[in-house]
């Protein structure tokens, strides 16, 4: 299953390693993943979201928000449970599926995205603002904040990956 996803490697003879990603790779994903949701988004806001649902999104981001700057667990595994959510809504599995493979594949560099709370803060924000979106059914807003809270995410970890490798080729110098 893991080779499936892509996350490690066969080798034949020798046995499995863990995948290594480039960054190349790592921005076309997310550049997949923001087309898969934006597409989802606008499937969402079309249908509309559960009202349970909506609420409960809310009610859990107001309190992130509420309680700054304490960092939640897993910032990381609380924002890619948010997009899903919107997947499951839509109603196309396989769409679903893909966001999950995905985010299964990325996972490992979106702890870089949310490090603190300042991104922690505007995550919190764009969350909302995409929900009140959401919920007045206009998917033109909703997805012009998607994109930036996707792109903003990308950026954090861009710069994470390329401090780390700077760091590793210092140390290595």
């Amino acid at each position: 299953m893991l080779a499936d996803r892509r996350l490690i490697e066969k080798k034949p003879r020798q046995g499995y390693s863990v995948r290594q990603l480039n960054l190349r790779e790592i921005r076309e994903l997310y550049d997949v993943r923001f087309v898969l949701e934006t597409f989802i988004m606008a499937q969402v806001c079309e249908r509309g979201l559960e009202e349970g649902v909506l609420l409960e999104l809310k009610k859990r981001w107001t309190h992130v928000y509420e309680n700054l700057p304490q960092m939640i667990a897993d910032p990381a595994a609380m924002d890619a449970e948010f997009h899903q959510t919107f997947a499951r809504a839509a109603g196309n599995q396989t769409m679903a599926s893909m966001l999950r493979n995905i985010d299964d594949r990325i996972r490992f560099v979106r702890v870089f995205d949310i490090t603190n709370a300042e991104r922690l803060k505007t995550t919190c924000l764009e969350h909302l603002e995409i929900l009140d979106a959401v919920s007045q059914r206009k998917p033109d807003k909703a997805v012009a904040v998607l994109r930036r809270n996707i792109e903003g995410g990308r950026d954090q970890v861009d710069h994470a990956l390329k401090e780390a490798l700077a760091r590793a080729h210092e140390t290595h110098s």
